[in-house]
């Protein structure tokens, strides 16, 4: 393998696993046509001194980039996931993410995620992909149209139905640490984040939901 081909295969992991698409990232990154980024990907030639710095200052490790080797990088905070992912289309490419065996040295980019779910104005898990399910332990459709309130610990409820019922001018993405039941009927601490989209318009509102195992 060619080092402009290595180069290109890291900036390409890079991009897709923080932007979830080639456009998003030039329009995180301030590039007009995406197309720039061709010769890039297609390992033709090695970005310059400005583009480099685009990169930097977008978070990327120059030194993998460039060589393959990293230092230890300390777990992301999960709402960076959200953070980079506030349409539903870039929700979307978020869910991707869920397929992958994330946290390994070549995910550093993104938090581990391990479930996934949309939930609707009355808390009700509505858009599922079966991830939620198999980390909590039930069987499939199980959580169909069940209520947060019924998976989550009643005392650590009391805080989540606080924020939600918060009133919020514009979207936002909040993190908690509680106890949601399983599957065996027990309960497992639980990291997870909520995408609070509020609906023009309207008083409802529309919440993603991303989990990992506290301290994963």
């Amino acid at each position: 393998m060619s080092s402009n081909s290595g180069f290109s295969q890291r900036l390409r992991e890079y991009i897709l696993q923080k932007h979830g698409s080639i456009n998003s990232f030039c329009k995180a990154v301030g590039i007009k046509y995406p197309a720039q980024m061709t010769p890039y990907l297609q390992g033709k030639c090695r970005p310059g001194k400005k583009m480099l710095e685009r990169l930097r200052n977008d978070g990327a490790d120059i030194q993998w980039l460039q060589s393959g080797h990293v230092k230890d990088y300390p777990l992301a905070p999960l709402s960076n996931a959200l953070a980079f992912s506030r349409s539903r289309m870039d929700i979307d490419n978020l869910f991707r993410q869920v397929h992958l065996n994330v946290g390994g040295e070549s995910d550093r980019f993104k938090p581990v995620i391990e479930a996934y779910a949309v939930i609707d104005h009355a808390e009700r898990l509505v858009d599922m992909t079966g991830s939620i399910e198999t980390f909590l332990g039930y069987e499939a459709n199980a959580l169909s149209e069940v209520g947060l309130a019924s998976l989550i610990h009643p005392e650590d409820y009391v805080l989540v139905q606080s924020s939600l019922h918060r009133q919020r001018q514009e979207d936002d993405i909040v993190t908690f640490h509680s106890r949601f039941k399983t599957g065996e009927g027990k309960y497992m601490l639980v990291e997870w984040c909520l995408y609070i989209k509020c609906k023009p318009m309207s008083d409802l509102r529309e919440y993603t939901m991303i989990l990992r195992k506290s301290g994963s």
